[in-house]
């Protein structure tokens, strides 16, 4: 309807223009001829704009559809630059709305990958910043590739990581750089190098965090731990043998203590005093060699009793130091004691189950002797009895336990150590086995004894009824198992009312000690 309206107007305008020109032609006096002529120029020139007008429309046409061409492959571009998926396609669209549409799609999709390149360039720069530091090599990707969302969070991943990295790096840095600082101050030197000096010097913010700069650190870290080690345990060592010292020559606790406090740590110039100190007292040790020999070999028998050590080790030493006090026999016993006192501390826990049993088997002796005395039947005060089976019964379950547990931590210790576990001479099984036997053949010959004077006195009083026949027993002998005697079936049952002594065939501890010189001490003055 409003294309017709719009064309009636203008075939009105065409003639109402030809009107006014008919007027003016008329004005003019043109013949018809020239008219005519007029009229065709006039229709030419409206011939000529109109296919003007369609060229134009052609020419616009032309442009917007090869934008739209141009859009499509630029958008298919994005797509597979960006790794997204294509977007439906829109069906019944004109030109310009498939114009407008197509544009704002390659408008947004090229705004994406701005986006993504302008977070790459942060991220790359903050990456290659942190690796840079850490000698460490960056996140690769491809230059000119636009990364896809995969991509900016693995490079996310490895900031993180890398960040994670420097944290820990600066604080293993701080630590290795303090145990420096503490190091050398417990060496009283200063760095010996240029690294040491660049490391304490340096701001903890603006060091280099390399793998190969911190395992140098480590090193030199490692070097000086060793140093002052060394140091730690030379000073130990001195400390330990200057109070043996001191306690042989009886310093004064007070003296000791004044001492101490001038050489606190473990430093060269604590070393040097305690170095000063020890040979001082090596002095005076010489000086009161007599007295010295004495106490050690005070020393050395406190720790042969502690080890259960046998009577012909003991005397092997003895001869060596019975002689006259001079040098070597300070040497020997000094050697001694160590040898024993380190061989104790090594075993005191196999030592303490040692002792722990022998002390249960003395109860049982005790037991066993308290047995024999009639008099404690009427002496009923107290529930005596009561607690003498109490006692009985306690032990009866608890020398079987411990015996076991002996055992068996004895011979493990014996595969460990490749030989036997000796008390008194004797393997433990085997000195197990020989404190029962000779408790059961003691039992045997007093009860033997008791018989003889029965039948003795029944002989006396003329009774007529047949003597019964008596065992002379011999003398009692100990049964020698071999090395691997079980000692676990021979255990006390508590059911025999006879007692016994203990056999001194078989030793439990003590021993013989050394013969005193009675040799005065020298006052432990310093020498000049």
């Amino acid at each position: 309807m409003a294309n017709t309206s719009l064309r009636s107007t203008t075939e009105r305008e065409l003639d109402g223009t030809l009107a006014r020109l008919e007027t003016v032609w008329d004005d003019i006096g043109l013949t018809e001829d020239q008219r005519e002529d007029r009229r065709r120029h006039f229709y030419g020139h409206i011939v000529n704009l109109c296919e003007k007008i369609i060229d134009d429309e052609t020419a616009l046409k032309t442009r917007i559809t090869n934008k739209i061409e141009r859009n499509t492959r630029d958008i298919l571009k994005l797509y597979e630059e960006l790794c997204v998926d294509p977007e439906e396609s829109v069906e019944g669209l004109t030109l310009l709305e498939l114009d407008a549409l197509l544009q704002e799609r390659v408008e947004r999709l090229q705004q994406t990958k701005n986006e993504r390149l302008e977070n790459l360039r942060h991220l790359q720069e903050k990456d290659e910043g942190l690796c840079e530091l850490l000698s460490e090599t960056p996140y690769y990707i491809p230059s000119g590739l636009v990364p896809s969302a995969e991509d900016l969070q693995a490079v996310e991943e490895h900031i993180k990581c890398m960040e994670k990295e420097k944290e820990q790096r600066e604080e293993t840095f701080r630590k290795l750089k303090a145990g420096l600082l503490m190091f050398l101050e417990q060496l009283e030197q200063s760095p010996e190098d240029s690294f040491s000096q660049e490391v304490i010097c340096s701001d903890d913010e603006d060091v280099p965090l390399g793998k190969a700069y911190l395992q140098q650190l480590r090193t030199v870290h490692s070097d000086l731990e060793f140093r002052v080690h060394e140091y730690q345990a030379k000073s130990l060592e001195l400390r330990e043998k200057i109070a043996t010292l001191w306690g042989l020559l009886q310093v004064h606790h007070e003296e000791q203590q004044a001492f101490l406090a001038t050489a606190p740590k473990h430093t060269p110039s604590n070393i040097a005093k305690l170095e000063e100190e020890h040979e001082r007292l090596k002095l005076l040790r010489l000086q009161n060699m007599s007295f010295f020999i004495e106490k050690l070999q005070e020393e050395l028998t406190v720790w042969w009793d502690k080890c259960y050590v046998d009577k012909s080790e003991r005397d092997r030493v003895k001869a060596i130091c019975s002689g006259e006090a001079n040098e070597e026999v300070l040497v020997v016993c000094e050697r001694e004691v160590q040898k024993w006192k380190k061989y104790y501390k090594e075993n005191s826990e196999l030592f303490g189950l040692v002792s722990n049993f022998l002390s249960l088997f003395d109860q049982v002796l005790e037991l066993e002797e308290r047995a024999k005395d009639p008099s404690r039947l009427f002496n009923t005060r107290g529930g005596a009895l009561l607690q003498e089976e109490k006692a009985k019964k306690k032990l009866k379950n608890e020398i079987p336990r411990v015996q076991e547990h002996l055992m068996s931590r004895a011979l493990a210790w014996e595969k460990q150590e490749g030989r036997p576990f000796m008390v008194h001479g004797l393997q433990i099984a085997q000195y197990i086995e020989e404190l029962w036997d000779s408790r059961d053949m003691k039992k045997e010959a007093e009860k033997n004894k008791r018989q003889q004077a029965k039948a003795a006195v029944d002989v006396n009083r003329g009774m007529n009824a047949a003597t019964p026949q008596i065992r002379t027993p011999g003398p009692p002998q100990i049964r020698t198992p071999g090395p691997q005697a079980s000692s676990k079936k021979r255990v006390w049952e508590g059911d025999d009312p006879t007692g016994i002594k203990r056999p001194r065939q078989v030793p439990i501890s003590g021993g013989v000690a050394f013969k005193s010189s009675k040799s005065p001490l020298r006052s432990p003055m310093k020498v000049s």
